[in-house]
């Protein structure tokens, strides 16, 4: 960088050098030819500074040919800043050919960059890549050889322009056909620009606002140029180029776009069935693939560029660690990895694989080995391991806890008259009966056949007796009313309970229950019967 500045200032001291050296003092011409001079030899080191930023921070191949883009200017701008030092005409034929080393290849790297940019990180077809590139190489080879065939400059013409040597030419087809293809190339990237605005979203439209500027800019001084109505025939296209490259500067660097689009966006594809959200340094949504945006944000019109709290709340608070998020009747096993260049964290990817099936897998899973198949009470395992967890609680405090017990009566008699679907449509109406009659807290289980089972937490067993009246009742009058069910059902109930000890045991508590349940069936059925001791 020491080298670069030490030319630099090389440049600006002998163009004041220049122009202190006139006999008569400097021409209003000069004057301005040497102001001209040294803003292109400053637009040629902030084009070089700039390309080689963009090389450092280069994360997709849009960095490099942005690069390549400035270095064709800077050759360009250096090069016509040398011819308008030139006094012979050797000097200016030399620097005009140098500038051709780079002027064919300006609009086709920005045309490259273009494509790059609104393609989002999507493969472009290699025609896309080297065609332009080869058609600059065909303008600059034609250029180059021109004194063979005269087919782009017919003719050389040397003006004075106050003491300014300045040189004008007769056009050749080949010169028009470089004018038409400039223009070609600045129009379709100013298209390529417009299209992509409307489809955009909101978070790159300053992004694209810029670099539309920056295609413009140069359009209408090269239409000028080109048609010589440029007073004195000095070329302003440079100038046009370099002004547009502080454009490009502010959409680059001042909007972050070689941050802001590209990050992870080589492994966003677009028909993936996991969801992808890409958020930059401050957690603001980059860019969202289709799965996430159906998954997460339906009703959001456009996330990109707002705050991950804002918009998917329930994701801002991931981490590395895989984590199950449920959204909307969808499992999503959710994480979140940085992205770094190398240097330092860039963004963030949060990636997320739906689950779905699984998780209700395994909930059907869990549901099977815990509740009864056919009523969907608790089975007799999970009953007894909730029933033994509350024993215990209750028993540190000295609370009451009661069980009824409770047998269907003659139903062996409905199985073998009507068959087992009618019996299993009555055993699905008794649980529903059960479940609906009680607490919340409650736990209603299926203990084996048509015997049922209920423990009723902070319940005393006096209490309790009512609950299983109520429900004899309601079993009664339920299932008789039931469309499925073509026959009568009643259920004999036993109670016991009382203040639960360390001492007392659910297998003495469900002993006792049972026998009161058989007290009920031998004094009539249908009725229940509490168990004092």
């Amino acid at each position: 960088m020491t080298r670069v500045r030490r030319f630099y200032y090389t440049w600006i001291r002998m163009a004041a050098l220049g122009s202190c050296l006139q006999k008569r003092g400097p021409e209003p011409e000069m004057s301005l030819i040497w102001i001209y001079t040294i803003f292109l030899f400053i637009g040629t080191f902030l084009l070089l500074a700039m390309g080689v930023t963009a090389l450092v921070r280069r994360r997709t191949v849009m960095s490099v040919y942005f690069a390549l883009f400035c270095l064709a200017t800077a050759i360009y701008a250096f090069g016509y800043g040398m011819e308008l030092t030139r006094t012979t005409e050797y000097g200016l034929k030399l620097w005009s050919r140098f500038q051709y080393l780079g002027m064919p290849f300006i609009v086709s790297f920005l045309l490259t960059f273009i494509v790059h940019f609104v393609s989002q990180g999507r493969r472009v077809n290699p025609i896309v890549n080297f065609a332009p590139i080869l058609a600059s190489i065909i303008i600059l080879t034609v250029r180059q050889t021109n004194q063979r065939h005269y087919l782009y400059y017919r003719g050389f013409y040397f003006n004075e322009l106050g003491d300014a040597l300045i040189m004008t030419f007769d056009k050749g087809p080949w010169y028009w056909i470089f004018a038409a293809y400039n223009v070609l190339c600045l129009t379709g990237s100013t298209v390529l620009i417009i299209l992509y605005m409307f489809r955009a979203p909101k978070a790159y439209g300053r992004q694209a606002t810029w670099l539309l500027m920056g295609t413009v800019i140069p359009l209408s001084p090269y239409l000028i140029y080109v048609t010589g109505l440029v007073p004195g025939g000095i070329d302003i296209i440079p100038a046009s180029i370099v002004v547009a490259s502080f454009t490009y500067y502010v959409a680059i660097f001042r909007h972050d776009l070689f941050s802001l689009v590209p990050i992870g966006r080589d492994r966003l594809v677009e028909t993936m069935s996991e969801a992808v959200l890409v958020l930059n340094t401050i957690e603001q949504v980059a860019d969202v693939n289709p799965s996430a945006r159906k998954a997460f944000c339906d009703n959001i019109a456009d996330p990109i560029g707002r705050h991950i709290d804002e918009v998917f709340p329930m994701l801002s608070t991931l981490d590395s660690e895989p984590r199950l998020v449920k959204y909307e009747g969808k499992a999503w096993e959710m994480t979140r990895v940085p992205v770094d260049d190398g240097r330092r964290t860039a963004g963030y990817l949060v990636l997320g694989h739906d689950v779905t099936e699984r998780v209700n897998l395994v909930d059907r899973l869990e549901r099977a080995a815990r509740e009864d198949a056919l009523t969907g009470l608790l089975n007799r395992h999970s009953w007894d391991r909730a029933v033994s967890t509350e024993l215990l609680r209750l028993s540190r405090h000295g609370r009451f806890g009661s069980i009824i017990y409770l047998d269907l009566d003659g139903f062996k008699a409905v199985n073998d008259s009507h068959g087992h679907a009618a019996g299993d449509s009555i055993l699905r109406a008794v649980g529903r009966v059960l479940k609906e009659g009680v607490r919340r807290p409650d736990l209603v289980g299926r203990y084996g056949g048509e015997e049922f089972v209920l423990f009723l937490p902070e319940i005393h067993p006096e209490a309790a007796v009512d609950v299983a009246e109520r429900l004899r009742v309601d079993l009664y009058e339920g299932i008789r009313a039931d469309k499925n069910v073509e026959v009568e059902v009643t259920g004999s109930f036993g109670v016991a309970g009382g203040i639960i000890t360390d001492d007392v045991t659910l297998e003495e508590l469900v002993t006792k229950a049972d026998n009161a349940m058989y007290e009920s069936k031998r004094t009539g059925k249908n009725r229940v019967s509490w168990n004092r001791n």
